[in-house]
C-alpha cells in the first residue's frame, strides 16, 4: 500500500490527543454518602474494573478514528506488481475513428460526438506532466511531436468526420513510429471507434506489435445499438458506346442491410443540374439488387452526375457519383501504308464525329501519338522496334489502336510486336479463290450496335467473303474478344485490352483482292463503332474508392501542374510524375471528399474522375466488447485491452492503472465504525456502571 498525499500522514501525531486525555484526565472527585462502607468496597471490586475497561476501549476507538481519518485524507492506494512498473508520467496517444460510419449513433447521440466527449474525459484524467497526441483515423501521422493537455483539448474541437479511412492493421503496425518522439517511458494508445465487423482487423495484412511492456493499447467500442442501412454499391454504364442524344443504359446496385423489406424506394439519377431518370424499387431484406435505368445525354464532352436514394440513419452512402464522356469531335490519326480507298473515305467524308489526320507509315516516327484519341493503321507492312515501343507506351497509357495488315508484311517484326502485347502471331498469308465466309460473329459486341434495324426480330449477319487473310494463332491465356471469325474459327476482327488502352486487330485488308467486307453495309457502322470503342473516352471516368486509391495515367504532353477541381471551388493537387508520354496521378496524400472532380491542366479539362466511399463503411453491424475481445484473442492480440465505453468506467480504469486501487473509502468505513463504537461504549457503559452502584 502507498499514499498519494503522504504529507497528510503527519496528522497521525494527533493520536497523542486521546492518549493525553486518557492518562491526564483529572476529574474532580464527587462526594457520595454511603451508610455502609462495605458496600463501597464491593463496588470498587466489581465496577471499577469495568470502568477502566471502558476507558481503554474508548481510547482504542478514538485512536482508530483519528488514524482512519488521517489515512483516508492521505489517499491510500493498493498497487499491484504489474502496475508498479507503470507508475510515472505518460505519453498518451488518442486515435478517434472519424470515418463516415461514425455518423450513426444510439440514444446518446452520434458515435463521433460520443468519441469526442470521451476523449476529453480521458485527457482530463491525466496530469499536466503527461503529454498527448490526438489523431483522426483518416490522417495517421507518424514521427510527430506530442503536445500539452491544453493544446490537445483545443485540437479536439476541430476534429471532423472524414471519408478517408486508415485500416486498424496499418495503425497497429506503425505504433513504434507513432511514439518515436514521445518523451516518457510509459506509453498509452486509445482507439475510440464503432468497430464495424466489416472493417475491424479485416485486411489480411499481418500484425506485428513491436512493443515493450510499458506500452498499453486500449480499444473502446462505442457502438451499442443494432442498426440497418440501405446504400448504393457498384455502378456501370452498360452502353459501351455513348453518343449525344442517344439513350444510354446505366446500372447500379442497391443493398438492403436490414431485416425488413423496403418497398417503393425512391431512386433518382442526376446529370448536371437535371434529374434524368426516376424509379421506385422494392428491395428484399438482407439482399442486394441491380437496378437499370435509361437516360439520354443531350450535351457532348465530359458529364458528371450521381445516383440518389432516400435512407437513414447515415446519409453519405445515399449518393454515388459517376462521370462519363460524350464524344463530339475526336482527333484520329490514320496511318496509311497501302491505302484503302474505302477506309480513307470513311474518315475523310463520312465520320463527322472524328477529325482525321492522314500520314504515311514512313512519317509516324515524328508524330506525337498522345495528340490523338486513336490510331488507325491501314495496310502497314512493318513495325520497327522503335515503333513497337511507341505503340506499346501509347496503349498502356490509354490510347486506342486499330491495325489492318498490308501487302508483303514483315511477319517477324509484326509478330514481335503482337507477342509483346500478348496477342499471338500471324502465319503466312492464306488465300481462297472462292472466298471463305466470315459468318461467325459476336453479335452482342458493342460494334454491332445500330447495325441491325430495330424492326428485325433477330440479328442476321450478311457475312462477308474473305479471299486473303493472315491466320492468327492466339497466345495461350490471353484474353481476347473475337468479334468476327471465319467458319474455320480463324479471327478476322478481335479486340484486346493492352494496359489501359484498347487494341483492335483485323487479319485482312479492306481491298477488293482481299475481301468484299468494305462494300458490305455492315462495314461502315462496324468501323464507326470500333473507332469509338478504341477511343476509350467514350465511357465512364475512373472511379476511385476513398482510402484505396489506384494511380491513373493522364495523357498529356505538357509539364504543367495537374489539379483536381470539384464543386464549390474545391481544389486539390495530387502527387504526379511523368511516365513516357503521360502524367501519372497518385491520390494517397489527398484528404479528398466523395464527389466528381475535373482533371485540369492550365484551365483545360483533360478528363473527369469520381470518388466514392468504400462499401464497408455502410455496413453498420458492430463488434461489442465481448466480441471484440474474442476477435483480438483469436488474432493473437490479447495484449490489447478492451474498455467499457462509459466515461466513469474509463476514468476509473485510468486512475487505478496510473495510481493504484483507491482504499480511502475503506478507511472512512473504519472511521465510522470507530465513532459508532465510541458512542455505544459511552451510552451502554455508563448505564451498566450506574446499575451496579444502585444495586442494594
Amino acid at each position: 500500500m502507498s499514499f498519494l498525499n503522504p504529507s497528510v500522514l503527519w496528522g497521525l501525531l494527533a493520536l497523542a490527543v486521546p492518549i493525553i486525555i486518557h492518562f491526564f484526565n483529572l476529574q474532580r472527585p464527587r462526594q457520595v454518602l454511603f451508610s455502609n462502607v462495605a458496600f463501597v468496597k464491593e463496588v470498587q471490586k466489581n465496577v471499577v474494573r469495568k470502568i477502566k475497561l471502558k476507558q481503554w476501549l474508548l481510547l482504542i476507538a478514538r485512536c482508530i478514528a483519528v488514524a482512519a481519518a488521517v489515512l483516508a485524507f492521505a489517499h491510500p492506494v493498493w498497487v499491484s506488481k504489474d502496475n508498479k512498473m507503470l507508475r510515472g508520467n505518460r505519453s498518451v496517444a488518442i486515435i478517434i475513428d472519424n470515418s463516415a460510419s461514425m455518423e450513426a449513433g444510439n440514444e446518446k447521440g452520434a458515435y463521433f460526438l460520443q468519441a469526442g466527449s470521451l476523449a476529453k474525459s480521458i485527457i482530463n484524467t491525466y496530469t499536466q506532466q503527461d503529454e498527448f497526441l490526438l489523431l483522426p483515423s483518416s490522417s495517421i501521422r507518424m514521427n510527430v511531436n506530442f503536445s500539452e493537455k491544453e493544446q490537445v483539448l483545443e485540437d479536439l474541437q476541430k476534429l471532423k468526420i472524414q471519408q478517408k479511412v486508415t485500416t486498424q492493421n496499418t495503425i497497429l503496425n506503425g505504433l513504434d513510429k507513432l511514439f518515436e518522439r514521445s518523451n516518457n517511458i510509459i506509453k498509452e494508445i486509445y482507439f475510440l471507434s464503432d468497430f464495424q465487423k466489416s472493417t475491424v482487423l479485416a485486411d489480411t495484412q499481418l500484425i506485428k506489435l513491436s512493443l515493450d511492456s510499458a506500452t498499453l493499447i486500449k480499444f473502446i467500442p462505442l457502438a451499442t445499438r443494432p442498426q440497418t442501412n440501405l446504400y448504393l454499391s457498384s455502378h456501370k454504364l452498360n452502353s459501351q458506346i455513348i453518343e449525344k442524344n442517344k439513350p444510354v443504359q446505366f446500372s447500379f446496385t442497391v443493398v438492403n442491410d436490414g431485416e425488413k423489406e423496403v418497398k417503393d424506394l425512391g431512386i433518382r439519377i442526376h446529370v448536371g443540374e437535371k434529374v434524368v431518370a426516376i424509379a421506385t424499387q422494392t428491395i428484399p431484406e438482407k439482399s442486394s439488387q441491380e437496378v437499370s435505368l435509361t437516360f439520354t445525354p443531350t450535351e457532348s464532352g465530359w458529364q458528371s452526375g450521381f445516383i440518389e436514394i432516400e435512407d437513414n440513419p447515415i446519409v453519405f452512402d445515399n449518393e454515388r457519383y459517376f462521370s462519363f464522356f460524350v464524344p463530339d469531335k475526336e482527333p484520329v490519326l490514320v496511318v496509311e501504308g497501302n491505302r484503302s480507298q474505302g477506309v480513307h473515305i470513311l474518315y475523310q467524308d463520312l465520320f463527322t464525329q472524328f477529325t482525321p489526320s492522314f500520314i504515311s507509315d514512313k512519317a509516324i516516327s515524328g508524330v506525337q501519338l498522345n495528340d490523338y484519341k486513336s490510331v488507325i493503321m491501314v495496310g502497314v507492312s512493318d513495325i520497327s522496334s522503335g515503333l513497337s515501343e511507341k505503340l506499346k507506351t501509347y496503349l498502356n497509357e490509354g490510347g486506342g489502336v486499330m491495325f489492318f495488315p498490308g501487302e508483303n508484311m514483315n511477319l517477324t517484326n509484326v509478330n514481335t510486336f503482337l507477342q509483346s502485347i500478348n496477342i499471338g502471331k500471324f502465319s503466312e498469308l492464306s488465300s481462297s479463290q472462292s472466298g471463305i465466309k466470315a459468318s461467325v460473329a459476336d453479335l452482342q459486341h458493342p460494334v454491332f450496335d445500330g447495325v441491325f434495324a430495330q424492326s428485325q426480330k433477330s440479328r442476321t449477319l450478311d457475312a462477308p467473303a474473305i479471299y486473303r487473310y493472315y491466320p492468327l494463332t492466339l497466345n495461350n491465356g490471353s484474353i481476347q474478344s473475337k468479334i468476327l471469325s471465319l467458319e474455320n474459327q480463324y479471327p478476322i476482327l478481335l479486340q484486346s485490352q493492352v494496359g489501359n488502352g484498347a487494341f483492335m486487330l483485323w487479319t485482312t485488308f479492306p481491298g477488293d483482292a482481299w475481301t468484299d467486307l468494305h462494300v458490305k453495309t455492315l462495314f461502315t457502322p462496324i468501323m464507326y463503332r470500333a473507332t469509338q470503342r478504341i477511343s476509350r473516352t467514350t465511357g465512364e471516368a475512373p472511379n476511385q474508392e476513398l482510402g484505396k486509391y489506384e494511380p491513373i495515367p493522364v495523357r498529356t504532353t505538357k509539364q504543367d501542374m495537374i489539379k483536381l477541381k470539384g464543386q464549390a471551388n474545391q481544389e486539390y493537387i495530387p502527387e504526379q510524375y511523368a511516365q513516357n508520354e503521360a502524367t501519372v496521378l497518385n491520390f494517397d496524400n489527398l484528404d479528398i471528399k466523395q464527389g466528381n472532380y475535373g482533371i485540369v491542366q492550365n484551365e483545360e479539362e483533360l478528363g473527369k474522375i469520381s470518388f466514392n466511399v468504400a462499401d464497408t463503411e455502410s455496413k453498420l453491424d458492430f463488434a461489442n466488447k465481448d466480441a471484440l475481445e474474442t476477435l483480438l484473442t483469436q488474432k493473437g492480440l490479447g495484449i490489447i485491452k478492451v474498455l467499457n465505453p462509459e466515461p466513469a468506467a474509463v476514468t476509473q480504469s485510468i486512475q487505478i492503472e496510473k495510481e493504484g486501487t483507491p482504499l480511502w473509502k475503506w478507511f472512512i468505513v473504519i472511521l465510522l465504525l470507530a465513532l459508532t463504537t465510541e458512542v455505544l461504549i459511552l451510552r451502554f457503559g455508563e448505564g451498566i456502571a450506574r446499575k451496579k452502584i444502585e444495586k442494594p
